[in-house]
């Protein structure tokens, strides 16, 4: 629970500093954890994955990366895989944290492959 309480705060406080003009990024620590949260929990959970098979990377700049399997059975982090991504998403934890929780978004400098599938995945699951 404190885990979440962390990105969640880490989340509104990007939000009010962005109200006032002067956005800070979000510590790297606290974005990469966040990431890894919001991978096993917000698409970990979701359920089945409504489009077809798709493949997608992170990649940090802070040197972590993550690759989700989204199939009719749901989102699944691969670990031992080298097969291609259909689409990555580059940037800083602090960018991949806040495009993924849509507070920034996707610009075509951050991606590569298929961009609709990047659409997709980060309108999945409906968090608003």
């Amino acid at each position: 629970m404190a885990r979440h309480q962390v990105q969640e705060a880490a989340v509104h406080a990007f939000d009010a500093q962005l109200a006032t003009g002067a956005p800070a990024p979000v510590p790297a620590v606290v974005a990469l954890d966040g990431i890894a949260e919001f991978i096993g929990v917000s698409h970990g959970t979701a359920g089945p994955w409504p489009h077809g098979p798709a493949r997608i990377g992170l990649h940090a700049t802070e040197g972590e990366s993550w690759t989700l399997d989204l199939t009719k059975s749901g989102s699944h982090l691969v670990t031992d895989d080298h097969r291609d991504t259909d689409a990555t998403l580059h940037g800083s934890a602090s960018e991949l944290l806040l495009t993924l929780h849509g507070r920034l978004p996707l610009t075509p400098a951050q991606t590569a492959g298929d961009r609709s599938a990047l659409k997709n995945f980060l309108n999945w699951p409906d968090l608003s």
